[in-house]
């Protein structure tokens, strides 16, 4: 798949069962991304889905 971010285009081959979360951290190398709260609407920064 390739996902763009912060303006650059990765490319990245992800299991089915990789969160999103996991993805920008492990695949991605963005360890400024934390697990917060798991509830839903609890969050209080999501990255921009398009």
């Amino acid at each position: 798949m390739t996902v763009e971010v912060n303006g650059a285009f990765r490319e990245v081959t992800l299991d089915n069962r990789t969160t999103l979360l996991d993805t920008l951290r492990e695949h991605l190398d963005l360890t400024g991304a934390k697990k917060g709260c798991e509830h839903a609407g609890q969050a209080l920064s999501s990255p921009g889905l398009r």
